[in-house]
């Protein structure tokens, strides 16, 4: 397949310009299986295709108009393509300022996969028997994976039959549907049988009342049991139509059992999005209160740095001189580098909870990353925890002890920016929740309440 795309389009997309970006990359190349798909879904039913403008139309015979069908195949390619062109401009590349928002945000990623989704979804009308066979294994994993039980979506896909397994419950239901129709519509002749039995029975006895030979009464009536069957026999064959497809035969483009999968694929991608969606929105929230944390944080650096005594940090020690001070920074009076040394401790020792974090990274196809903003969210609130908690401690007791010494300060520090895990612990719950739900590898998993 060609690093461009095959024809012209509104947004020339060059594969050398995206392949740094893994997303891009993803999206780009499914764009191309959804360009191929109509491709072949269009050979399939055998019609020429124009391909000299941003959609493909489909050619008509010489002299002859569109059918209808041709008509909806070509108002689903017009659908799909717009999706399309949709997609690829969300792949453009754009100006490093932007570039670094669209990191950040998120919205271009989101949009382009929405878009994306559309397409492949509308595309699936245009698909062949053949086609339609092959996809149907992984639209029914996405769907278990993000509709819910008892979802409408889920008894729809039920009724498609799965051509590898004759013995599926959908090729009963589809077989048990076509005996019905076909045992209702045969009953229709039987029900006359009665009358016309008798009609004869009732025109033999008047002439056997006449003095007719009964002879001739029943060659009557035999003959009117045979016309009355030679007359119904019109009616059965037109009343039961051309022979039923196999039972787990699929049917072919824009037929049933494409409009059902189309329709379920959109539900589950829709689901899918709303579930990613969720992910982006508490990863911004994250990024907005990490921001808040570190401004806190410098102020804090600022104001002690120029008001150092505002912070009481030194500790009373033990000794001939009574009120001797031990600070952070080894002195016996407060300097204006203890609080940014207890602020870089405490964040130290929130680095450390930050590590257990590396060991759960997003699951497979979430497509954003939280692990970043919750380590953010931990190194900030762990420095702020160092200084309040030492504040604390100063402020319950003064004996000294352990904290009666530089390292035992700074010791403290350290393990009061590791105790943040008691408040960002429930971060971690809420965003492991929504990752697992965002994951088609973790069907059963849904957001926390």
């Amino acid at each position: 397949m060609s690093h461009e795309t095959q024809h012209q389009r509104a947004v020339p997309i060059k594969y050398e310009a995206i392949k740094g970006t893994a997303w891009k990359a993803d999206v780009f190349d499914r764009l191309c299986q959804v360009e191929e798909d109509v491709r072949r879904a269009i050979n399939a039913a055998d019609w020429e295709f124009k391909e000299n403008g941003a959609v493909p139309k489909i050619a008509p015979a010489q002299g002859v108009a569109l059918t209808a069908q041709q008509r909806e195949a070509q108002a689903a390619i017009d659908t799909t393509y717009t999706y399309m062109q949709y997609t690829e401009a969300a792949l453009e590349q754009p100006s490093p300022l932007r570039r670094v928002w669209n990191v950040l945000s998120g919205g271009v990623l989101m949009s382009a996969y929405t878009n994306l989704h559309a397409a492949e979804s509308t595309r699936v009308l245009l698909l062949s028997s053949s086609q339609l066979a092959a996809i149907l294994p992984s639209i029914r994993q996405r769907a278990a994976s993000f509709l819910p039980n008892g979802d409408p979506n889920i008894d729809a896909l039920a009724t498609i039959p799965d051509p590898t397994v004759p013995t599926h419950q959908a090729v009963a239901a589809r077989v048990q549907a076509q005996a019905g129709q076909v045992t209702g519509r045969t009953q229709a002749p039987s029900d006359n049988t009665p009358n016309s039995g008798t009609q004869s029975g009732s025109t033999a006895g008047s002439d056997q009342t006449s003095g007719t030979d009964q002879s001739a009464g029943s060659d009557q009536t035999s003959g009117g049991d045979q016309n009355a069957e030679q007359s119904q026999q019109p009616s059965f064959a037109s009343t039961v139509g051309p022979a039923p497809l196999p039972a787990n035969a699929l049917t072919s483009m824009l037929g049933i059992d494409q409009q059902i999968a189309s329709q379920v694929m959109k539900a589950a991608f829709r689901a899918e999005d709303q579930q990613q969606l969720q992910v982006r929105h508490f990863r911004g929230v994250l990024f907005g209160a990490a921001a808040a944390l570190f401004v806190v944080a410098v102020v804090l650096w600022i104001v002690g740095s120029i008001h150092p005594a505002y912070f009481p940090l030194c500790w009373p020690i033990s000794g001939s001189h009574p009120g001797a001070m031990i600070c952070p920074t080894g002195g016996s009076a407060p300097s204006g580098a203890d609080v940014p040394l207890i602020l870089a401790m405490g964040a130290l020792g929130a680095a450390l909870s930050v590590a257990l974090n590396l060991a759960g990274l997003k699951p497979t196809g979430v497509r954003f990353s939280l692990t970043v903003a919750q380590g953010l969210n931990k190194i900030a609130l762990g420095a702020i925890t160092a200084v309040l908690g030492i504040i604390i401690l100063r402020t319950v007791t003064n004996e000294p002890g352990f904290l009666a010494s530089q390292p035992g300060l700074l010791a403290t520090a350290v393990v009061f920016g590791y105790s943040q895990q008691l408040f960002t612990g429930v971060i971690d719950r809420q965003a492991n929740s929504l990752q697992n739900a965002a994951s088609s590898t973790t069907p059963a998993a849904r957001p926390a309440k």
